[in-house]
């Protein structure tokens, strides 16, 4: 039968493709749920860990009393805990009001924040760039790259997870407010990044990041005035004006530099010179620019703790700044032509700055997994859209790019779940470091006092002496070996670690009722 223009059968393909068109970006933020949800599943039957956990959590009286207003009190106030965080200790609190001391809630608290980060960043990238497939993949790898394990399956870790919540949503308020600037909007930003900065310090970037969105995805830099951006509606400005916008948010920023300053010396935490040189800071800071790219690219012997060297090799000095100097100046030339490989790589370089070490707090590490969750997002960006030009370029057909796609999801999906499974529980978490670093005095000694409380005390006190070898300065991993001997009933042998214990620290009143206490016991006749 000749079909006619009034035909019901007419068009109907075009218009079912219009329909998935229509639905792909719900289907993909649906996966985009799932997919980290699936990767992250286990952390529901994992542990609490030994380090920083019982600091945050498992020994903390004001946070397991929960939302009390001594406790809310006690979150805003200088403490000798941690730095200030206020923001943080109160979603401690409220998992504690809602699940005690159940460590499942904990974690799965985690990673609803990952997943809503996740979720977000691919609407707010969207937004930005008007582009639906390079967002979705630039959120898969946020969601499932293993380098983002540790922020999510760290308990102790909140403060990461959280303040990048707020970092994407202050994002996300960034591109409405371009699109139309008001009070209000303005507002919706400057209190998503308060929030940001409550939950951890590190934010104080954000204002230096959204001078990079201007120039691109959202095209606002205009010398001419003012003007609509790209043909999306972000509105144009002139240059100095961009920068007066943000002068509110980077006073916010300076003044979160200065609390928390005043905090970590409160608690006596920041590493002097005299400890750690600033040369040997810096080539540390330096070599670490490259590893956190290798670790990109080759996320291979992940590690809860990297120890601090003593000398770091002039070739990775040598190969970083070449790098460096080589890549900024490419993204500089490129920078008209290829707009995201500039703010991908600059927001990779500048988001860095403050966990690079050059100022130290506590127990620093050499480089720390959780420092790149949200600087990775810059190399990801970089990443996305360069393989998508190069596509484009090439003429690669869809299908060949969608399989490939499908295999790194995979790929990434079982490298994520496979890292994940290293944190169930203390004893699993500082035995991969024992076997991924070398002369890890830290993952020794937290692995020896690990499996001494589950019973297997030859083995931990074994560790606990190994962490002792390579760092023969820890006042309190002597007096706790001293213990450990006393409790196996090897008095004379726990009487060196004592006096070596008083002898680091002349003012240390358990070493010296510990040998007086072994100085009056009875003398055992052979």
């Amino acid at each position: 039968m000749k079909e006619t223009n009034n035909s019901p059968y007419r068009n109907r393909e075009p218009l079912r493709n219009d329909n998935l068109a229509r639905r792909l970006p719900l289907i993909l933020g649906v996966l985009l749920v799932i997919l980290p949800l699936l990767a992250y599943w286990q952390v529901q039957t994992f542990e609490f860990i030994n380090m920083d956990d019982p600091l945050y959590v498992t020994d903390n009286g004001p946070v397991q009393n929960g939302l009390t207003a001594e406790g809310v009190t006690w979150a805003f106030t200088f403490n000798d805990i941690s730095y200030w965080h206020p923001l943080t200790w109160l979603s401690h609190m409220v998992d504690c009001e809602l699940y005690w001391l159940n460590p499942k809630g904990h974690h799965f608290t985690n990673v609803l924040f990952h997943m809503a980060s996740t979720l977000l960043l691919f609407l707010t990238l969207k937004k930005m760039t008007g582009t639906l497939w390079q967002s979705a993949f630039v959120a898969v790898l946020f969601a499932l790259h293993p380098l983002n394990v540790e922020s999510v399956a760290w308990v102790a870790n909140r403060k990461n997870i959280l303040s990048a919540f707020f970092w994407i949503l202050a994002m996300w308020s960034y591109a409405h407010y371009a699109r139309r600037p008001n009070g209000i909007r303005y507002f919706t930003v400057f209190f998503a990044m308060l929030l940001g900065l409550l939950a951890k310090p590190t934010v104080v970037t954000l204002p230096f990041v959204f001078l990079l969105l201007d120039f691109w995805p959202l095209g606002r830099y205009s010398p001419a005035g003012s003007g609509q951006a790209e043909g999306r509606g972000f509105q144009a400005r002139p240059p100095g004006r961009l920068i007066l916008e943000k002068v509110p948010l980077i006073a916010l920023s300076a003044a979160s530099v200065v609390v928390s300053y005043m905090s970590s010396r409160h608690m006596g935490i920041i590493i002097p010179a005299e400890v750690l040189p600033l040369g040997l800071r810096i080539q540390n800071a330096l070599a670490s620019y490259l590893v956190y790219i290798e670790k990109l690219f080759l996320p291979l012997d992940l590690a809860v703790f990297y120890p601090f060297a003593k000398t770091v090799d002039f070739w990775k000095i040598a190969a970083t700044c070449i790098l460096l100097f080589t890549v900024t100046a490419l993204a500089v030339c490129l920078a008209r032509r290829k707009p995201y490989f500039a703010v991908g790589w600059f927001w990779y370089l500048g988001t860095l700055v403050p966990v690079i070490g050059l100022v130290q707090q506590g127990l620093w590490p050499a480089f720390a997994d959780r420092f790149v969750y949200i600087p990775l997002i810059g190399l990801f960006i970089v990443s996305v859209w360069g393989f998508s030009d190069l596509v484009e370029r090439m003429q690669v057909s869809r299908r060949l790019c969608l399989a490939a796609a499908c295999l790194a999801v995979l790929g990434m999906g079982a490298g994520a779940w496979v890292q994940t499974g290293y944190w169930k529980n203390s004893v699993t978490l500082f035995k991969r470091a024992v076997d991924v670093t070398k002369n890890n005095p830290l993952a020794h000694y937290n692995l020896g006092v690990a499996l001494w409380n589950s019973g297997r005390f030859n083995e931990g006190l074994s560790h606990c002496m190994e962490a002792l070898r390579l760092n023969p300065d820890d006042e309190s991993g002597h007096l706790n070996v001293g213990s450990a001997l006393i409790h196996l009933g090897r008095w004379e042998d726990a009487l060196p670690h004592f006096r070596e214990a008083l002898r680091i620290n002349p003012a240390s009143v358990p070493a010296r009722q510990n040998i007086e206490a072994i100085d009056k016991r009875p003398k055992q006749v052979p």
